[in-house]
């Protein structure tokens, strides 16, 4: 925004002409679809990776020691006994399962961005596109611009240096 407002003279980073910008995001999309079987494959295997990271069996562990954990508690509460320590450990697995849940939410999510990656270099892997605003925003994370090149960088976290 300084450079918009102010001028060049307070902003010194360098300035990319919209075409140039365009021109790169497309040479890496289409590069991407080039790739085709190869690109689809290694998408592939990264989910695989997600889905081997997947927290489910913890979750389910958690839930069994909290299942034995809360039916101890109330047998030392049903005989008067001293129960403290018990309803700590049942919090910090609580704390745990949650953080798993999250963890789980997320991995889901990545998984569900690189299968519409996949589908999309499926549906397009023969054809050379031109700009397309909708599909950049759908598909590229971000642009870094470097003096001599840029990185392009896609949703599912693959990067292409153009």
């Amino acid at each position: 925004m300084t450079r918009i407002e102010q001028g060049p003279e307070v902003c010194k980073n360098r300035t990319v002409k919209e075409d140039e910008l365009y021109g790169a995001v497309m040479t890496a999309i289409n590069k991407l679809l080039a790739g085709g079987n190869n690109m689809i494959k290694t998408l592939e295997e990264n989910i695989h990776a997600v889905i081997g990271e997947t927290t489910e069996y913890q979750i389910s562990e958690i839930n069994t020691l909290l299942d034995e954990k809360q039916k101890e508690l109330i047998k030392l509460a049903n005989k008067g006994q001293d129960y403290e320590y018990l309803v700590d450990e049942i919090d910090e697995m609580r704390d745990k399962r949650q953080t798993l849940l999250v963890e789980d939410a997320s991995l889901s999510g990545e998984n569900e961005r690189i299968n519409e990656l996949i589908e999309f270099i499926r549906k397009n892997k023969f054809r050379t596109l031109e700009y397309d605003d909708k599909l950049v925003r759908k598909i590229i994370q971000n642009v870094k611009v470097y003096e001599d090149h840029f990185v392009i960088a896609f949703k599912p976290g693959i990067e292409m240096e153009i």
